[in-house]
């Protein structure tokens, strides 16, 4: 792999064209937002006449009281891999397949979105990288994310005919939302999952998941907020506030300023989490684990998994109700299948209410019948691992001296709504003022319509990372260590390798259309007809010399295309990569000839 040599800030800054994606989308006619969710997603729009006329579709849930402006993050698949259904209906075919034995062939994935949050902290994510169905069967997580997204994608075109309105999809613009927490590599796996879906790349945005619910909460009418908070004050001009996101799957946070036209600057860097909703499942299903042991648990999965999902779906029913402080029992009731209990005691000779008395849920539990009775307050202690994540992630984050003067919390985010969380909030901060808007499961699906029409809102960002390219440079002992000196083979030069060539440093304000310094190349051999080489990432230094300094790591390939080789060795090359977006772009050009070198960064590519 060839890499060039690097010189650098010898050249002004020069303007380049912004790709085509960052460009302002309200120029369409209609823009769509998918909130793409671990447990539940959905879609919205608003056309650019009126952008705050913001259109959420209704969700047949199977149940008549509950009018749901999402459905579940499920992808049901036949034995040959084709689509079958999504959501509600997937749960609902699947259910019926199952009571049929007809089942063993198909695949059921669900609350598969963390796969990229937990690729990017373990390994690396890539297009080939894979997600597991309910029974432990694998297939290609992009295919799974696209068709998630396609069928949303197809029903808002459904819908629309449905009321007469046969919009072209080249009048459409589509927002995709991400949790901010979510590094490059998951962000461009989703515009790839999105693109296979049929959403052209220069039809597509994506949005940061705290920015969107912040935006959709500036525009509401004081009405909109629930009783006891209001935003009166909260987005005036100066105002800093910190924006708690709580979804299904992750936990995001940062802190935002009003300027001037009502614009938001990002005052701390998105942080967060894996700590949202799921996370009491896990500590639920512990409880379980702890009680039956994990391989009956599997096992019980895989032989009954109808039953296995009900368990789960009433779960979820339970922690999404509103909390009873004063209720007569003061007890929770979920229902259990006969067959549970049964199984467990073929397998281990005694009943389930014998094992618990065994257990440290002796007191708090009761089995009886179908039914798993518990104290109110064990199943508020789902929540408390969560809660704790949250509070001490609060604390954290208002520690800096530029937002210690925050003294506003904005809580959005479907588990935003959960009384347990709120309550959590507020008894750790008593001093400061909790908002909550009404819709704060929709905030972000909303809000993420308003930024599709309008994405300069956002006016700063902080750098998460210190990003940087590695380039070569000749050999100089007074600069460089002597154990990296390497002779090339081609042309007999001493080079030094591995240099950490430093674009933008962690904790910068990023301003959306600033210009970053250009960084001048120059290929290392004169017919070069490629320059391909590693973007990395610090995560400790804010300036290291080498790209494999402790904290730095390798994020993508960084290519251009040089193809042009008259000037030889004195081609020059200008390259910038340009962070003031929610996605890391790059636009290089040819100094003698001042045209612009096709360039990309390839974030999913497998190791150097």
């Amino acid at each position: 792999m060839s890499r060039p040599q690097s010189k650098q800030g010898r050249h002004p800054n020069r303007q380049y064209a912004a790709t085509e994606h960052q460009t302002l989308v309200s120029r369409k006619m209609m823009v769509c937002a998918i909130d793409f969710g671990t447990t539940y997603s959905g879609y919205a729009y608003s056309m650019n006449n009126d952008p705050r006329k913001i259109f959420c579709d209704h969700w047949n849930s199977g149940t008549s009281t509950l009018i749901s402006y999402k459905t579940p993050t499920t992808v049901l698949l036949d034995a040959k891999q084709e689509f079958l259904a999504f959501g509600y209906e997937a749960e609902r075919m699947y259910l019926d397949l199952v009571e049929e034995e007809e089942d063993n062939n198909l695949y059921y994935f669900r609350r598969f979105k963390m796969i990229l949050y937990d690729k990017a902290r373990t390994e690396r994510l890539t297009t080939e990288t894979k997600v597991s169905d309910i029974k432990g069967k694998e297939l290609p997580a992009v295919d799974i994310f696209s068709h998630a997204i396609r069928y949303l994608k197809n029903h808002l075109y459904d819908q629309l005919k449905n009321k007469g309105n046969y919009m072209q999809s080249e009048n459409i613009e589509w927002v995709l939302t991400v949790p901010a927490i979510w590094d490059d590599p998951a962000k461009q796996f989703m515009r790839k999952a999105a693109e296979k879906a049929g959403i052209e790349t220069n039809r597509l945005v994506i949005a940061l998941e705290p920015e969107a619910a912040s935006i959709f909460c500036k525009e509401l009418p004081v009405e909109k907020f629930e009783e006891g908070s209001d935003n009166i004050d909260v987005f005036q001009e100066g105002q800093k506030y910190l924006v708690l996101d709580a979804g299904g799957g992750t936990i995001d946070m940062t802190v935002h300023k009003v300027k001037s036209g009502g614009k938001l600057q990002e005052l701390s860097k998105a942080s967060g989490g894996d700590w949202g909703g799921v996370m009491v499942d896990r500590t639920f299903k512990k409880m379980l684990t702890d009680i039956v042991g994990e391989e009956f648990l599997e096992k019980y999965c895989k032989q009954y998994t109808a039953e296995y999902i009900e368990l789960f779906k009433d779960f979820e029913v339970k922690k999404r109700q509103r909390m009873i402080e004063n209720s007569q029992s003061g007890k929770i009731t979920l229902k259990i299948s006969a067959t549970f209990l049964e199984e467990f005691k073929n397998d281990y000779g005694r009943t389930i209410s014998q094992r618990t008395k065994e257990t440290s849920y002796a007191n708090s539990l009761k089995w009886s019948g179908d039914k798993l009775r518990m104290k109110q307050e064990v199943f508020q202690s789902f929540f408390k691992p969560s809660s704790e994540k949250i509070v001490n992630h609060i604390k954290e984050l208002l520690e800096p001296p530029n937002v210690r003067d925050t003294k506003i919390i904005l809580m959005v985010g479907g588990f935003s709504e959960s009384e347990v969380v709120q309550d959590a909030v507020r008894k750790a901060f008593p001093k400061y003022r909790i908002v909550i808007p009404q819709e704060a499961g929709l905030a972000v699906l909303k809000g993420a319509v308003l930024f599709g029409h309008d994405p300069s809102i956002i006016d700063a960002r902080i750098a998460k990372y210190t990003y940087g390219i590695e380039t070569s440079e000749i050999f100089d002992p007074n600069i460089h260590e002597q154990r990296r000196k390497e002779r090339d083979k081609r042309d007999g030069k001493y080079r030094c390798h591995g240099i950490f060539s430093r674009h933008v440093e962690a904790g910068t304000i990023l301003y959306r259309n600033e210009e970053q310094r250009e960084h001048i190349y120059f290929p290392i051999y004169a017919d070069q007809k490629k320059i391909s080489f590693p973007v990395y990432i610090s995560e400790k230094s804010s300036n290291p010399t080498y790209t494999d300094e402790p904290g730095c790591k390798w994020l993508g390939q960084l290519e251009m295309d040089i193809s042009n080789t008259s000037g030889g060795f004195d081609r020059k090359f200008a390259a910038k990569l340009k962070f003031g977006g929610t996605e890391v772009t790059v636009t290089a050009k040819n100094i003698q000839t001042n045209q612009i070198v096709h360039t990309n960064i390839d974030f999913l590519s497998g190791e150097p």
